[in-house]
């Protein structure tokens, strides 16, 4: 039975939508998928070479190693947990079939390994096992030493999956999960707690019998609780009964202020009510920590991201990733309704404004949460500041402008892990007026060393371009009307 229900898996997998997608799509995958293989692959063969270089007085580089695991293993945690999707779903109907429940759960934790975030670690753990831990400790303990690695990978495997079926049934665990992630690595950037140290405390032992027995262990016991956290929720009825449930968010007060006000606080329930959406504003939250790896002191990454030019680029991301995220499918969120859209008796230019309103409101609101960096530095104050007028002055006009291009749909219901579905050159093209034109506009000022005037001029772009905000509502309803019956056609098709 188990080997049936591996051969209609991998059926299922030969038929999935990735197979039937544009070619302009299974290129990029494929492109994005030999780049970060190749990638990892030259790291493990050359990681001694370089760990030797960057610790010339370390006596063992495999010690080196293990004193950056617990890092490699939270970034892991978090990495999983937002881009390595589920297949919960795709074993409701074997439940209805005489097909015993705990083989059915057993397939389905076991089909959740072949997945691309467990083979990227083999790319550069393997190598070096064979070119850095062998020559130090010989065959035998590199043997241990990568068998403990693989059982590493696989509680980061069933910890993530575990977190996220838990998350979907109470979301405090989502919460405290992050939470958890969050703080340990901001004491470890206040030099709170040394997750160096740490690591090197916990896996420096890694390559002997005792750490792989307690790590099979491990390892088992996440397991053990996956399966019983399955076997609980496995009920056809509970699914249907929670699928049926419906959030009742209440923006009395947005809709009592007409049509504007409605159309915003739809925007607000269709973010709140979807899964892909929801996956949207999880991750802005997240993101708005991206700040630490800049600000946090010149030991940071040996000071890689030191210097405006980097501090810019964290500036436009941190403060306008839900307008970007977001904004990239500004229409494609109601592509399944579209025509419904043209049919409705309001204004075109109230539907734009809507939206803009909601780009606005959710930079701002991303504004305020890095104002903590000041902390730090009192530059973080006028970067975030001139970044966020920019943001707000011009970003926010471009992504209204290019959603006037779209035409393919989206289905709410998926999750954004390696999910292309609505993305088209548009998504590629406007990359550069949102991230590259404000790092080019000030670093005409920093060549010369005027880096505040620089974020001056950042500034005054936005506040310019808002100024002139009734032109550019008025250039993108007319771009809209052109193209809206293309689009329209565009997303019946998808």
């Amino acid at each position: 039975m188990f080997a049936t229900l591996l051969q209609q898996h991998v059926k299922k997998t030969l038929r999935s939508k990735y197979f039937t997608q544009g070619w302009g799509i299974k290129i990029l995958i494929g492109f994005l998928v030999l780049y970060f293989g190749a990638s990892f692959l030259f790291l493990g063969i050359f990681l001694p070479e370089i760990l030797e270089d960057s610790h010339p007085k370390a006596q063992s580089i495999t010690a080196v190693f293990n004193s950056y695991i617990l890092y490699y293993l939270l970034v892991d945690l978090a990495m999983r947990f937002f881009l390595q999707d589920l297949n919960l779903l795709s074993v409701q109907h074997y439940l209805l079939q005489r097909v015993k429940k705990s083989t059915v759960i057993n397939y389905l934790l076991s089909t959740s390994l072949f997945n691309f975030f467990n083979l990227l670690p083999l790319l550069f753990i393997v190598p070096f096992a064979i070119r850095g831990v062998s020559p130090e400790r010989g065959s035998t303990e590199a043997t241990l030493w990568l068998l403990s690695m693989l059982l590493v990978v696989l509680f980061s495997h069933f910890v993530v999956i575990l977190v996220k079926r838990a998350s979907a049934v109470k979301q405090w665990v989502f919460f405290a999960f992050a939470g958890l992630v969050a703080v340990l690595f901001t004491a470890n950037s206040l030099d709170y707690i040394s997750l160096q140290d740490s690591s090197a405390l916990i896996f420096g032992a890694l390559g002997k019998l005792l750490p792989l027995g307690i790590l099979a262990f491990l390892v088992a016991l996440v397991y053990l609780a996956n399966f019983k956290f399955l076997h609980q929720q496995s009920y056809i009825d509970q699914w249907k009964k929670q699928s049926k449930e419906a959030t009742t968010q209440d923006f009395g007060f947005l809709e009592s202020k007409g049509a504007l006000g409605t159309m915003l606080a739809n925007e607000l329930k269709l973010i709140l009510r979807n899964k892909r959406t929801k996956s949207v504003l999880v991750m802005t939250l997240l993101f708005c920590l991206y700040g630490l790896l800049f600000y946090g002191g010149d030991d940071v990454l040996d000071g890689v991201y030191a210097g405006f030019g980097w501090k810019i680029f964290a500036g436009i991301f941190m403060t306008g990733i839900f307008m970007i995220n977001y904004g990239q499918f500004l229409i494609g969120w109601e592509g399944a309704y579209f025509d419904g859209i043209l049919t409705r008796a309001y204004p075109i230019e109230t539907f734009f404004r809507a939206k803009f309103w909601l780009l606005a409101l959710s930079a701002v609101i991303t504004y305020i949460l890095t104002l903590g960096y000041v902390y730090f530095t009192i530059d973080a104050l006028w970067i975030n500041t001139a970044c966020f007028l920019y943001n707000l002055g011009v970003n926010s006009f471009v992504l209204l402008f290019a959603s006037t291009y779209q035409k393919k749909k989206i289905d709410l219901s998926k999750g954004s892990a390696f999910n292309y579905q609505g993305t088209s050159a548009t998504q590629f093209i406007i990359v550069l007026p949102l991230m590259v034109l404000p790092i080019l506009i000030f670093a005409g000022f920093n060549v010369f060393g005027k880096p505040y005037y620089g974020l001056a001029a950042l500034g005054a772009a936005g506040l310019l371009s808002l100024a002139f905000s009734r032109y550019w509502f008025q250039e993108i309803i007319k771009n809209f009307k052109e193209k809206k019956y293309k689009n329209a056609a565009g997303f019946r098709e998808n």
